[in-house]
């Protein structure tokens, strides 16, 4: 077989090892934005159910040092899941914009159709350090 066809065959055999590859888990470098993204998830899953959401929600509004009902119609008056919530308050926290209507700000930017990068940069916000706080704040994951 000429080199050619070796160097062919080879390219060949490569292209169809790396998607195998891909597909079996070979592991990417997760973002920032991927770890709240999964937070978010995370939360919004284990407040799904009734138990779930008051834990949720004692645990959230701790964490923002807010009264449980005012959590509760934040959710409500939004119309977000907790995650998003959770991801507001860490965005607003975070930003070098303090001011009590940043988090409906921050809301609006969402409903405006913005992506939590476009909104980051113009809150001021490191997404890294808003994902490095939300992995602080989490709870350990229960065992099934």
């Amino acid at each position: 077989m000429p080199v050619r066809s070796h160097v062919i065959a080879a390219l060949l055999l490569l292209a169809t090892a790396l998607p195998a590859q891909a597909a079996a888990g070979v592991a990417t470098k997760e973002t920032a934005l991927q770890r709240i993204q999964r937070s978010v998830a995370r939360i919004d899953r284990e407040a799904s159910t009734p138990e779930g959401e008051a834990r949720v929600v004692k645990q959230l509004a701790a964490q923002l040092a807010m009264p449980e009902d005012t959590l509760r119609a934040r959710h409500d008056g939004w119309a977000l899941g907790y995650g998003e919530i959770a991801m507001v308050y860490g965005f607003a926290r975070a930003s070098r914009r303090q001011s009590a209507t940043l988090p409906d700000q921050i809301v609006e930017m969402r409903r405006d159709g913005q992506d939590w990068k476009a909104i980051a940069k113009q809150v001021g916000v490191s997404i890294d350090a808003v994902a490095s706080r939300m992995r602080r704040n989490e709870p350990p994951r229960r065992v099934r």
